[in-house]
């Protein structure tokens, strides 16, 4: 079977037909490192440590030397730019070279240098329209105030920080590296599957309809091959497979699981990729299973409960939780548990309501909704209120309901 990848954290539907319902859980994410001293350093960070002695006021002088947690640098132009870029030492405006390659003035990106090897050395902030030659930067001088922010200049003009603009070699640091480009975060949709069929709405109402599964199958989504969409899979109950769909209409299975075991496939170890679980009603377990094949398992919930799943706090994996569906007078009750381990609760819905779940607004962490099996109407939440913030009829009664950021 092709690796698994990021299921959909923020988008699997609860299904619950004939007592069978599908959701997510994960594990933490993995710490990001810091940045090492003399190490690869984004440009942001760049920035960052530039208006750092910004905030702090540090004042230019030769003499006088600021440590800090990577170094212990100079406080004139040369030492900044040092600072700046994490180095583990101060340089000078003659050997920042060493460690910088030539670039020319059109190349020039944020946290790149302006350098005068006789003389004077300054941070690059970033253009403000390169068609005309207009950027900003940040320099520690004897000319000028050094406790300001951004300054602004032109490229083009005969001289910077009081030097002739020729005199000036454009560097770029050579463990300097991009920032990551944001990440677009497409809000979840709603679909249903009907005995092998899927009716999959946009979030801009346009309609699309795929074949994949059979009667009797639990209809999943995820995102399998990590390539930003959700992708359609099923779970055979007969035979505890699970079948996912590629994008290129190939599709891979995979046996796990016992018979009455509910599929909750998600990014359980946070690594790029899904792995296959299943929830065990009969002990109220999430069991996981990981990429070399071992198995974890966590117990949450009551028995009769509806695992749901989905990133409630927006830390960027999964959490697990439970739908209690009203009975004897009770309200429908989504519990919803965080990584400290403490859990809340939200009433929502009406009696017979099927529990989903997405990112219905795009912003990066779930909320919750039901399904209206009688009247095939979608009621979803964006507040965790009380009341839906939109309402969306689509499907025949009796259809499934399923969720995912295919739009």
């Amino acid at each position: 079977m092709s690796r698994v990848s990021r299921a959909a954290a923020r988008s699997l539907a609860t299904l619950v037909a004939a007592g069978v319902g599908a959701t997510l859980f994960t594990a933490a994410a993995p710490a990001q490192a810091a940045s090492t001293a003399g190490g690869t350093i984004t440009r942001s960070e760049v920035l960052a440590r530039a208006q750092s002695w910004v905030n702090e006021g540090v004042p230019y002088n030769q003499q006088g030397y600021k440590t800090d947690a990577n170094g212990t640098y100079r406080e004139d132009c040369s030492g900044y730019v040092s600072m700046a870029w994490h180095l583990t030492d101060s340089l000078t405006t003659q050997t920042l070279p060493n460690v910088s390659t030539t670039i020319s003035f059109s190349q020039l990106k944020a946290g790149d240098a302006l350098d005068y090897t006789a003389d004077h050395t300054f941070l690059f902030a970033g253009w403000t329209n390169q068609s005309t030659g207009d950027f900003t930067y940040y320099a520690e001088s004897n000319k000028y105030d050094p406790t300001h922010g951004p300054t602004k200049a032109n490229i083009n003009s005969s001289s910077l920080e009081g030097w002739p603009t020729g005199n000036y070699t454009a560097l770029r640091y050579n463990n300097i590296v991009d920032d990551a480009p944001p990440v677009t975060i497409r809000p979840s949709a709603v679909g249903v599957f009907r005995d092998g069929t899927w009716a999959l709405r946009s979030g801009s109402g346009a309609t699309t309809s795929a074949g994949f599964g059979q009667p009797g199958d639990v209809p999943i989504t995820g995102d399998w091959d990590g390539v930003g969409h959700d992708q359609l899979g099923v779970f055979r109950p007969s035979t505890t497979t699970f079948a996912l769909r590629h994008d290129d209409g190939s599709s891979d299975s995979l046996v796990f699981g016992n018979p009455g075991d509910i599929p909750v496939p998600g990014m359980w170890d946070h690594n790029g990729h899904a792995q296959m679980a299943v929830y065990r009603p009969s002990t109220n377990a999430f069991i996981v299973r990981h990429d070399n094949g071992s198995t974890d398992s966590v117990v949450f919930g009551n028995p009769g409960d509806i695992p749901i799943v989905g990133d409630w706090d927006g830390v960027g994996h999964t959490q697990m939780g439970v739908f209690r569906p009203a009975a004897n007078g009770s309200q429908n009750t989504f519990a919803l548990r965080h990584d400290d381990g403490t859990v809340s609760t939200a009433i929502y819905g009406n009696q017979g309501d099927l529990p989903i779940v997405g990112d219905w607004a795009g912003k990066g962490r779930t909320t919750f909704g039901v399904y209206r099996p009688s009247t095939a109407t979608f009621a979803l939440n964006n507040a965790y209120a009380g009341t839906p913030d939109s309402v969306i009829t689509y499907g025949n009664p009796g259809d499934t309901p399923v969720t995912g950021n295919w739009s």
